[in-house]
This record gives structure tokens, sequence and C-alpha cells, in this order.
């Protein structure tokens, strides 16, 4: 198992690959909001949210999330004791293995586990009730062990029973749905904005912590700058200015300095590519956390900005693809 158990983590590590490369290449080429200390959560405040042991089985009409294992697994969880005294002795590592990990990851959901002792780059989680995924992951394949085990030996005092447990645990659920009545209509938050009003929604994040550290200090900048290109040193004369999505053009005429810095309508991440008449040209972060980019004296150049994505971008799903098939392949000959 542990041969097996190396080879598939690798698998999983090649596989995410488009995921976990420009998640690192992201995190190094600037600095960003998110990983700021205590910006996503702090050791309190992730405790805070660990679960209460009853909040496994029912859910309270408290709050607007569902935690519950849900009365599949409860059912068919209740016989693992049974199914591990029968189940076939090549299967029982296994079988203690996805027992043991989902009974660990129900522990990190819960108020129980020591998330104030823990270093705090573990705190990104935020919650604790996430690991909730894990767990479900790990006590579907007890389930289907359990099932597989026990079926071939089903009886009446079988049936009894899961009766029995699926009466009391519909009761326990009754009138207890969760519903939250102060939830807010989408209509009534200022969409998009990131100048940090009390009631606002910004696509893709809660407050702006996805964005560069430059950019979240000046979020009202952000809020009221216009959608074209700054001239933030030198003089320029900019012309024709058209931006589609991700894609951007103009002409651009430079004067009397040495050199002139361009700031342009798009936040900065990885992945953007500006050429000047056709050739890459250099960009990076300016002070407002933008792109930027810089012409010399008296030079003219048609612009062009373009999201191609990095070259580890189009590594990284190259590997996945390749270690996807390769996955395929591998289980194809075992089986």
């Amino acid at each position: 198992m542990k041969k097996g158990l190396i080879i598939n983590i690798i698998f999983i590590v090649a596989i995410t690959s488009f995921y976990w490369i420009p998640l690192l290449e992201t995190k190094f080429s600037a600095d960003y909001q998110v990983y700021e200390p205590g910006m996503m959560a702090t050791n309190e405040s992730t405790a805070k949210h660990g679960l209460k042991i009853s909040q496994f089985f029912v859910t309270m009409n408290d709050g607007s999330y569902t935690f519950e294992l849900g009365i599949h697994f409860i059912i068919i969880l209740a016989f693992s004791i049974m199914a591990f005294k029968n189940i076939k002795e090549e299967l029982k590592e296994t079988y203690g293995f996805f027992l043991i990990s989902g009974i660990i990851s129900l522990w990190m959901s819960s108020k129980y586990f020591p998330w104030r002792f823990l270093p705090q780059e573990m705190c990104v989680i935020q919650f604790p009730w996430r690991c909730l995924m894990m767990s479900g992951f790990f006590f579907s394949c007890v389930c289907a062990l359990n099932i597989y085990t026990l079926v071939k030996k089903f009886n009446s005092k079988d049936v009894a029973i899961i009766s029995i447990i699926s009466i009391l645990y519909t009761v326990a659920l009754f009138g207890m749905i969760p519903y939250n009545k102060d939830m807010k209509n989408i209509e009534e938050l200022d969409l998009g904005n990131v100048s940090g009003k009390e009631h606002e929604t910004i696509a893709g994040m809660g407050k702006g912590e996805y964005l560069p550290v430059n950019s979240y200090k000046n979020r009202f900048y952000i809020a009221t700058r216009e959608d074209n290109i700054y001239t933030l040193e030198g003089k320029a004369l900019i012309e024709n200015e058209v931006k589609n999505g991700s894609n951007y053009n103009a002409n651009i005429k430079t004067y009397d300095a040495e050199y002139t810095i361009l700031e342009l309508p798009y936040i900065y991440y990885p992945g953007y590519e500006v050429r000047l008449d056709g050739m890459i040209a250099q960009s990076f972060e300016t002070e407002n956390g933008f792109l930027g980019t810089i012409m010399g004296k008296e030079d003219e150049a048609d612009l062009e900005v373009n999201y191609t994505g990095t070259k580890a971008m189009f590594i990284s799903n190259i590997i996945s693809v390749i270690s996807g098939i390769t996955f395929l392949l591998y289980v194809w000959k075992k089986h």
C-alpha cells in the first residue's frame, strides 16, 4: 500500500500542476494582500469557526450553512465495526487508512482541533469546516466498503437496525432546515467596488484580499481611476485607445523627457504581455499596483496589451494533461 500511496501522491501533484504552479508563480512575482499576516484569518478567528460535535449530525436553525455529514453517511458509517470484522484481510489496511483519515478530517473541522497553536500559515484555510470536504471523500470510500462487505450477508436484522437508525435520524432533522432571514439580496449591494464601503461585494473576492498590496492600499484610487492609460512620469500623447476586456490598443507618442512611465488600465498580475510595435516590452508593477511599461525619449509606437498567460502556466497545463493521460493508462494496465 505504501508504494501505491506514493505513486498516487505523485499523480495528484502532477495532475494538479495547472493550479499550484501558477499559484506559486503569482505569489513570488509580487506582494499580494492575501499573504499578509492576519489578512485571511488569525489563529483565534480560525479556531472560532470550528464546529460543535452536534453540527455533524443536525443543522440547527441558526445560520445559512449545513454542516451535517448527511443521513447516508451516518447510517452506513454506523456499520463500520460490523463491517471491519468481516472485510477481506487484504482490504483492512486500506479501510483503516480511509476511516482514520476521515476521523482526523472531521476533528480538524471541529472546535476541538488546536488551531490556536498551529503556524499562522495554516490559518489561510479561514474556516475549519472546509475540512468536511476531505472527510466526505474519505468516508465515502469507507461507506462503499461497508456496503460491499455487508450486502452479501444482509438479513432481516440488518433491515431492522437500518430502519430504526433512519427513523431516529429523520425525526431529529424534522423542522430544523436552516434559513437565514437576514441574508441580503445581491441587488442591495454595491457590486464590483473596492472603495472600502461597509456593504460591498467584489466579483471573485470578499474585500479585495487578492489584490496586490499596492492596489489594496489604493482601493479608492482603483474605484475612481478612469479606464485608460495614465502617464506617471514624462509626457506622452495617447490616441485611439480601445480596451476590450484583456485586450488593449493605443497609439503612443512621447516627448521631451528621457523616458516616460505609463500605467496601463490593468491591475498587476503575471500573464499580461505588453508590445510596442509588435515587440515585447518591459512590464512591471507600478506604485499603485497596476501594470506599467516604459517608453524612451521622443518615441512613437502602437501599444498593445493582451493577457496570454505565462510560460509556467503553459508548461503546467501540459504537465497536467500528460499526467492525466498517464494516470488513465496506469489504471488500465493495473486492472
